[in-house]
């Protein structure tokens, strides 16, 4: 799988909205793949304090 297929596929597993996704890719497509893994989180973990 491809470096940025793989990020797509982290970004959608942790629940990040479909329509955010692009803008995201964008953002991150030049890092590696395991700098994101340890960058980004969970979306609910990001959003659940915004409840």
């Amino acid at each position: 799988m491809e470096q940025n297929e793989k990020m797509e596929k982290l970004l959608r597993d942790y629940g990040y909205p479909e329509q955010s996704i692009p803008r995201l890719m964008e953002e991150i497509s030049s890092m590696s793949f395991e700098k994101v893994k340890k960058l980004i989180l969970p979306y609910n973990d990001i959003t659940a304090e915004k409840s």
